[in-house]
């Protein structure tokens, strides 16, 4: 059994009308049954805002279909203390890493969580997300996988 948590730039592609979401779709579909697909609370969130934030209805439709693909098909990850020491250590070896100042980091903060929650699960994180592979690089229990290349 592989466990999976999904990162945000990659479940937003669900539901599209795009070759990119089919071949997402095609991918999945293959996984092996006991296999467990999931997504961060963090995600969830960061789709409401966009739903609250857009101004386009069709935009906004296809965040409505997206959120509720996500919860009827995936387990949905809440945060819990044993991501808190994850947390404050990846946190402070992305800073000395790379050198980005305190303001920068709490960028950040958002894809630190989902990292730190798939450590934590001992889960494959499936992102897009350039900041996931430098953090694969500096924390060797972090398990990543870009299935959009």
């Amino acid at each position: 059994m592989t466990k999976y948590i999904f990162d945000t730039n990659v479940t937003s592609i669900l539901g599209r009308n795009q070759q990119v979401s089919y071949d997402l779709l095609e991918k999945l579909s293959n996984l092996p049954d006991e296999d467990i697909i999931s997504v961060s609370v963090l995600t969830l969130y960061e789709s409401n805002y966009g739903l609250k934030n857009s101004n386009n209805e069709k935009q906004k439709q296809e965040i409505i279909n997206n959120m509720n693909f996500i919860q009827k098909y995936f387990d949905v990850i809440s945060l819990d203390l044993k991501e808190m020491e994850i947390y404050a250590d990846l946190k402070v070896a992305y800073k000395n890493h790379t050198g980005i100042t305190k303001k920068d980091a709490k960028k950040n903060d958002i894809d630190l969580l989902i990292a730190s929650s798939a450590i934590a699960e001992n889960a494959i994180l499936v992102s897009n997300d350039k900041i996931f592979e430098t953090l694969s690089k500096i924390e060797p229990n972090l398990k990543y996988e870009n299935w959009l290349k």
